[in-house]
């Protein structure tokens, strides 16, 4: 099951979950339901950016602006959703990717600290975005990984299908897959009630009426 995050919602009745299996796919989601009546922007109030860095276990040492963070957040978003539809993203939105990770990379220092049993890789003063266009990068140059990421068909949430046969269809069985096992079992108890109504002697009564007017 996914794992929820303490973000602060608004009067929004929903709950941001970690779905993604990947930093960029998780910033990419937050926003729910984008460009349906229903979206709602996980990054307001600004306060949830915080949030959002502790859960994510990032320590993005650098402040950017919040108009700033939705707009990469949205260049991500773009470059996902296209992947998972099966579509070439932009080569502006694959540009601005490279260009921020290469910048990552090139502040990269290597380190051994003093009880580790292995060198590690720091970067100094990086921000949000460039942490998610690294992770954005690392995802796009692994043809394996790239055959995985897929879309929500309920909230349209991007996430790496791990599972076997690679049919997952949503974000979180609990929640858009619930409500369409819901919605299914709803219309067949529809479907049921009008085909009973339509073949007792009332209802054909009625249909014949219907048909001779």
């Amino acid at each position: 099951m996914a794992r929820p995050v303490d973000l602060d919602p608004g009067t929004y009745a929903g709950t941001y979950k970690l779905v993604g299996g990947s930093l960029a796919l998780d910033f990419a989601n937050l926003v729910s339901y984008r460009g349906d009546h229903r979206e709602h922007d996980w990054l307001d109030p600004p306060s949830n950016v915080s949030r959002w860095c502790a859960a994510v276990g990032l320590d993005a040492a650098v402040a950017e602006p919040p108009a700033e963070l939705k707009r990469f957040r949205e260049v991500t978003a773009r470059t996902f959703l296209a992947i998972a539809e099966g579509a070439r993203p932009t080569d502006a939105d694959l540009s601005e990717i490279g260009a921020r990770a290469a910048g990552v990379w090139a502040r990269r220092r290597l380190r051994f600290p003093a009880e580790a049993s292995a060198a590690e890789w720091v970067v100094s003063a990086a921000s949000l975005s460039d942490e998610v266009a690294a992770a954005a990068a690392a995802l796009l140059t692994s043809a394996d990984a790239l055959l995985r990421v897929s879309a929500c068909s309920g909230c349209g949430w991007l996430f790496l299908d791990t599972s076997r046969n690679r049919r997952r269809q949503w974000c979180d069985p609990a929640d858009c897959g619930n409500r369409a096992r819901q919605r299914r079992h709803y219309e067949r108890h529809a479907q049921s009630a009008q085909a009973k109504s339509r073949s007792s002697p009332r209802g054909a009564a009625a249909s014949s009426q219907r048909s001779a007017t």
